[in-house]
């Protein structure tokens, strides 16, 4: 199969899933779209230069993670991280809207790493998918994920919202 082939296979199996990621990491559609642009452009370079990736799904997730760092340190920065200590209710009778803005703002609270691990952990990703994704060490990720949902379950919590 050619690589062309194989790129536009693998786009049409994986750019809503590596999207999905990057819009829950970053909060930003138009952010998130960027990143993934960048990710899909690195693939195909990377197959035009005749790089093996024999788990693209883990390959993938990999780059989608790095990049995302990359637009938080880009962020940070460029002092325009915008911490989203006001949230605005445009629809208060619409509870599930109201729902995704806790969420976001609780997950705005934790830590990059700590953010990632949580949505690959929603994404329903491994722990071994999740270090191959991350670098973390395998042994890390458990520990480091638990540690990361219970942040998340005291920020909802704290804003009267309970994950179970």
């Amino acid at each position: 199969m050619s690589s062309r082939n194989t790129f536009d296979t693998l786009y049409g199996e994986y750019y809503k899933d590596m999207y999905r990621v990057a819009k829950k990491l970053t909060g930003d559609e138009e952010g998130a779209a960027d990143i993934i642009q960048e990710v899909f452009i690195q693939l195909f370079y990377s197959l035009s230069n005749g790089m093996d990736i024999s788990h693209p799904k883990s390959w993938l997730y990999r780059i989608t993670y790095l990049k995302c760092m990359d637009h938080f340190r880009k962020m940070k920065r460029l002092n325009e991280i915008e911490l989203s200590e006001n949230i605005e209710f445009k629809d208060e009778q619409n509870e599930k809207h109201e729902l995704k803005a806790v969420i976001s703002h609780a997950m705005s609270k934790l830590k990059p790493q700590e953010r990632v691990l949580a949505v690959l952990y929603s994404e329903g990703l491994t722990y071994n998918e999740m270090a191959s994704a991350t670098g973390i060490k395998f042994s890390s990720i458990g520990k480091t994920l638990s540690r990361s949902l219970k942040k998340l379950g005291e920020e909802l919590k704290n804003q009267r919202y309970e994950m179970y």
